[in-house]
């Protein structure tokens, strides 16, 4: 018999605050399972009643009802098989690409009767390796989008930008209208990062007619981590994070699970190294908001953004001036430098000796650990310091050259708020005639402290090449509407020699015309003409740019009219020859930018964040993604002010209470929601919400988080800022998918050690055994199951949405969310 001293009390588990509290309220929903109130009434008060419910049924309607205009005038090449003919009822699969603002895939496009209805991803492609976010899924959804305008519109604008009357154009009008603009100079072009070398290289010949000059900017940016690159180590870029060979990974406030950089990517990375062995990798995580990477961790550490410098800058020292770790230690300067943070460990209210116990593991992984840090949520005054204060760890550790390849200058992430800074004041100084605008929507993305509306109202002519009429279209003089990529030619160079096709798989459901075929045709009647410019279209021009540039250097020893038809076939060619991993040398004098703190730790400290489903804002009129639980809070239909527990007790703020925040001469207000795991202190708003003029879905769903952010000279600050809350005397209710049908004391999570499994795998599940009054009757033959290994998942939800795409779930709207109904057949909790 079991000695009963010997037994261990078993954690408990909860799955929301009112279960963790034993809430009465929802102790008497559990006895019940199901919500049983009835149908909501019409008034609309609190979200979607039954007549938008049928709204929001359109798009899925769409999916089965609309699209049959037929298939591209081009010839388009089928994944996997080439019909002769469409056959009715068969899908067909063709491969593509699709970039999202931060990452790129390759796509697999299902096809049926003439139109898309699924995209999966193409296992071909080295990146992403057949991953997809949810925002890759449901990126089919906005092809149906019924607010996407119908042609080429022409706004009457008023000397303010604010009239609202507009009037359709034909292409021959606007075409000739535009070009006699362009041709009076002054022209500027303000686009988001362009993966394309085809509309690269398109641009640039406008440039060369116009005389035009180029700005960058991404609305979730990395100009941070270039600038500690070339600070660091003398050359601007992104390195290549090589996560699969780490066995030790530090994130410190990094998201790269969730919205960093190329998270699919990273999973898949990830996930090589979770699997349960004695090989398997350690996550550490330091944070101050609850993130996708934080759940994922095996030690997780609570850290204020202001402390972010502090904590990375105490760990160096532990490592260079006390373990002696790394050739820097005999560097006189750098060790007096890092001796000022030898308190702060203490200083953070850290529990005693963790910065020494991390530094004692990381240091067993020399050349096999990796230290990540930076993105939204720690983009202070100090954003630049943090990257120099990575770089110096990674190059005592040694990781240089082995987990971390060197810069790269990738077409994925050009941004930067520098850029746009430039455009501004180029505006503001009557230096821009006509602004063409494609790729980004900074009416609504750009915070009035960067003055960019104020200047958009100088420019003469504003040319705003989008699929609706939003925030910045609304402020445009002309709409040139872009297509749809499933409707478009394109192509995409992901990273350097990783070159993958965009194939359109419908024509245009409306009269809209592709960013590179308008380009062209504003090129060649401006003059351009030779090489790819005497194309016809824009389809040629990537053909074209493809025989000179992929062709040439890819020596298949194919005709090219073969080789074009397997690269449309295989959706992508990797030309990469694998990156080169000579260790770099950290420069010393990168040391002035650590030489001062700039962010300052008094008070409540606010910091904004992209989430995986929404990330800025682009897709948030796809009803999909605004019910796409957060993977964190489990919310949808809202963004909402995080407070930690201790600080919702000492503010007295409630579940949903209504609160107020100033940020300088800034207010906003907002929901509350008590997250646990999250640093006291610290208040955590997302981005991508408060669209205006978005759509029917978006418009009026949450409270525009960009709005709240602060300029800093170059920079564009978006943690660490010092905030004043109040509480409001006002409540909103929060729609919550995790509390949802209870287990009632059942099991809710297997958890165990890795000795537990390695000496009796399985040992912790433990299931009921089920009786029946029948014979059980013997299937023979295949069965449909599904096996998820919780060890490599990490909680993203994608499949969430790839499962509402593939079986066209319906979206139910806030309101029934909150009634419990909630159609989505995956759940992740």
């Amino acid at each position: 018999m079991e000695n009963i001293n010997d037994l261990k009390p078993q954690p408990k588990y909860w799955m929301s605050l009112d279960q963790w509290t034993q809430d009465p309220e929802f102790l008497k929903l559990a006895e019940n399972e199901f919500l049983s109130s009835p149908l909501a009434s019409e008034d609309g008060k609190d979200g979607w009643a039954r007549r938008e419910f049928l709204k929001l049924m359109g798009a899925s309607l769409a999916l089965t009802t609309f699209g049959c205009v037929g298939r591209p005038a081009q010839k388009i090449i089928p994944y996997a098989k080439k019909p002769d003919e469409v056959v009715h009822g068969i899908p067909d699969y063709y491969s593509s690409s699709f970039f999202d603002g931060s990452e790129a895939f390759g796509i697999v496009v299902q096809t049926r009767d003439g139109r898309p209805i699924k995209i999966e991803g193409n296992a071909n492609h080295p990146s992403t390796q057949g991953g997809m976010s949810a925002r890759a899924h449901a990126h089919i959804l906005k092809l149906y989008d019924p607010d996407r305008l119908h042609g080429p519109l022409r706004n009457l604008q008023n000397e303010k930008k604010t009239n609202n009357e507009s009037v359709n154009m034909t292409w021959e009008k606007m075409d000739e209208e535009l070009v006699a603009h362009f041709q009076k100079g002054k022209v500027a072009l303000l686009t988001s990062s362009i993966p394309s070398p085809s509309i690269q290289a398109v641009m640039d010949g406008f440039k060369k007619q116009t005389g035009a000059k180029s700005y960058v900017y991404d609305e979730i940016g990395y100009d941070d981590v270039r600038e500690g690159q070339k600070l660091s180590y003398g050359q601007s870029g992104i390195p290549e994070y090589r996560i699969d060979k780490a066995k030790y990974i530090l994130a410190v406030n990094n998201d790269f699970l969730g919205t960093w950089m190329t998270p699919v990517a990273f999973q898949k990375q990830f996930a090589q190294g979770r699997k349960p062995n004695q090989d398997m990798s350690k996550l550490v995580v330091v944070e101050s908001l609850m993130s996708l990477t934080g759940v994922n961790a095996d030690e997780r550490f609570q850290i204020r953004p202001s402390q972010t410098l502090d904590f990375l800058m105490g760990l160096a020292h532990q490592l260079n001036s006390v373990m002696k770790v790394g050739g820097a230690s005999s560097n006189s300067a750098i060790t007096s430098a890092l001796g000022k943070y030898s308190t702060a460990e203490k200083d953070l209210g850290l529990p005693e000796g963790t910065i020494a116990q991390i530094a004692k593991e990381i240091s067993k992984h020399r050349g096999e650990s990796l230290v990540l840090a930076g993105g939204m949520s720690s983009r202070s005054k100090d954003s630049v310091a943090i990257q120099v204060a990575v770089n110096l760890i990674n190059s005592i550790l040694g990781n240089e050259g082995s987990v971390i390849g060197p810069a790269r200058d990738l077409r994925t992430t050009q941004g930067s708020f520098e850029d746009v800074s430039k455009l501004i004041r180029s505006m503001e100084a009557g230096e821009v005639k006509t602004l063409v605008i494609y790729g980004l929507n900074p009416s609504y993305s750009l915070p009035q402290a960067s003055k960019f509306q104020e200047a958009l109202r100088k420019v003469e002519t504003v040319v705003y090449v989008g699929d609706r009429k939003d925030e910045t279209g609304f402020q445009a003089d002309y709409i040139p509407t872009v297509s749809h990529a499933l409707e478009s030619w394109g192509d995409m160079e992901s990273s350097p020699g990783v070159w993958s096709i965009q194939q359109p798989t419908i024509r245009p459901l409306y009269d809209t015309r592709s960013f590179g075929d308008s380009l062209l045709t504003w090129s060649k009647a401006l003059g351009a003409k030779g090489g790819s410019f005497d194309s016809d279209n824009f389809h040629d021009f990537v053909k074209s740019s493809w025989k000179s540039n992929v062709f040439s250097k890819a020596g298949s020893g194919k005709s090219f009219e073969n080789f074009w038809i397997d690269a449309l076939k295989g959706g992508v060619v990797d030309l990469s020859s694998g990156s080169s991993r000579g260790q770099r040398s950290f420069r010393s004098q990168a040391f002035g930018e650590l030489s001062s703190r700039k962010t300052s730790a008094a008070g409540m400290e606010l910091a904004l964040y992209p989430t995986v489903g929404l990330a800025s804002g682009e897709l948030a009129n796809v009803s999909w993604l605004q019910e796409f639980p957060d993977p964190v809070t489990k919310i949808c239909w809202d963004n909402y002010f995080c407070f930690s527990i201790a600080d919702a007790k000492a503010l007295k703020i409630s579940e949903g209470q209504m609160v107020s925040v100033k940020m300088g001469d800034r207010t906003q207000e907002g929901p509350a929601h008590i997250q646990p795991g999250q640093a006291p202190g610290v208040i955590g708003l997302a981005v991508g919400y408060g669209r205006t003029r978005g759509g029917k879905v978006c418009d009026g769903v949450g409270i525009n988080a960009f709005d709240l952010a602060q300029v800093d000279g170059e920079h564009l600050i978006t943690s660490g800022l010092p905030v004043e809350v109040k509480a409001l005397a006002k409540k909103h209710s929060l729609a919550c998918t995790q509390g949802h049908h209870s287990m009632e004391g059942r099991q809710i999570v297997v958890e165990e050690t890795l000795a537990q499994f390695t000496k009796n795998p399985g040992g912790q599940v433990h299931r009921h055994k089920m009786f029946s009054m029948w014979e059980p009757h013997e299937y023979k033959g295949y069965k449909w199951g599904m096996t998820i290994d919780l060890n490599s998942c990490t909680g993203c939800g994608s499949c969430i949405i790839a499962c509402q795409s593939e079986n066209n779930i319906p979206t139910v709207g806030k309101k029934y969310v909150l009634q419990g109904r909630e159609m989505h057949w995956v759940r992740v909790d």
